[in-house]
C-alpha cells in the first residue's frame, strides 16, 4: 500500500555508505530495487536512532553514522524530473512484526537517480 505524499522517511546511513571527514554519501544508499526506509509516521526520528542501530549495525565493520530523511512527495517530485530517466518513485508500507514502521521504494533506481535523492536528504547526526 502507498503511503501518503505528505510522510517523511528515514534512511540508515552507514559507515560504509558515509565518509565522515567530507560528509559525502554513496549512491549506494538509494540505488536498487527495494530500498528499505522507516516511516517517520509510526516510529519518530528519536527512536529511528535504536531502531537502525538494531537492525543495520554490525560493529564494529558498519556502524550507524548519520540517518537521512527525505518527505516522500519530494521523492516522488526528485524521481519525475530526473531528466536522464524520469521514474515513478513510490514509498509502499511494508510493515513487519518487530520493525512496524517499515517500507520500500519499491522501483528500481539507477546510481544517477540515487545521488540526486542522496543530494536532498537532509542528514541527521544524533543528538
Amino acid at each position: 500500500m502507498p503511503i501518503d505524499l505528505s510522510e517523511d522517511i528515514a534512511r540508515a546511513i552507514c559507515s560504509d555508505q558515509f565518509d565522515p571527514a567530507t560528509g559525502e554519501m554513496s549512491a549506494s544508499l538509494f540505488k536498487g530495487v527495494g530500498t528499505s526506509v522507516s516511516r517517520l509516521s509510526i516510529c519518530p526520528l528519536e527512536d529511528t536512532w535504536d531502531l537502525f542501530r538494531q537492525r543495520v549495525e554490525k560493529p564494529p565493520e558498519r556502524t550507524l553514522e548519520r540517518i537521512g530523511v527525505i518527505n516522500v512527495g519530494r521523492l516522488a517530485e526528485i524521481g519525475r524530473t530526473f531528466t536522464a530517466n524520469p521514474t515513478a518513485l513510490t514509498v509502499e508500507a511494508v510493515p513487519l512484526e518487530d520493525y512496524p514502521s517499515h517500507a520500500e521504494i519499491p522501483q528500481k533506481i539507477s546510481r544517477g537517480l540515487a545521488f540526486e535523492i542522496v543530494r536532498n536528504l537532509m542528514v541527521k547526526g544524533e543528538s
